[in-house]
């Protein structure tokens, strides 16, 4: 097996990138690539809440996504909210993308979305490191 290593690595570069071992070790190295990025990626990370001397309070993700979708209910207008965590100089920001409908006043609603958010993190959840809420407008809902 050395000895097989040993060939391969003198070989010339234009047979060795024809090898086939070249081939099987380049899709070993993308298969591991994407098993390494799918971890990355599903991994979830809790999001601060506040931390007092009695301890620490987190959040999930998805708890925190839920708890924008059903903020974003109580809204008429909107639809379809889904959310983007991030932090930005040690600060909470969620970036809201939703469909609003063609005669929604967008700026009294994009007030009274972060005016609710705000209300909903800071005074119940006690946030203490919420920055804020960017929106975006992806598209418009049909009225029905």
């Amino acid at each position: 097996m050395l000895a097989e290593l040993q060939d391969y690595i003198s070989l010339a570069p234009k047979d060795a990138f024809s090898s086939p071992i070249f081939g099987y070790s380049l899709l070993l190295v993308c298969c591991l690539l994407f098993c390494w990025w799918l971890i990355r990626k599903t991994k979830t990370d809790l999001v601060a809440v506040f931390c007092d001397e009695e301890g620490a309070v987190q959040i999930t993700p998805q708890a925190l996504r839920e708890l924008v979708r059903k903020s974003c209910e109580t809204i008429p207008g909107i639809h379809s909210p889904s959310t983007k965590i991030f932090k930005k100089s040690q600060k909470i920001w969620l970036l809201v993308s939703l469909r609003v409908e063609p005669n929604c006043k967008v700026k009294e609603t994009r007030h009274q979305l972060r005016e609710t958010l705000e209300k909903v993190m800071v005074e119940n959840l006690s946030f203490s490191n919420f920055g804020g809420v960017d929106v975006i407008i992806k598209g418009f809902q049909d009225l029905k």
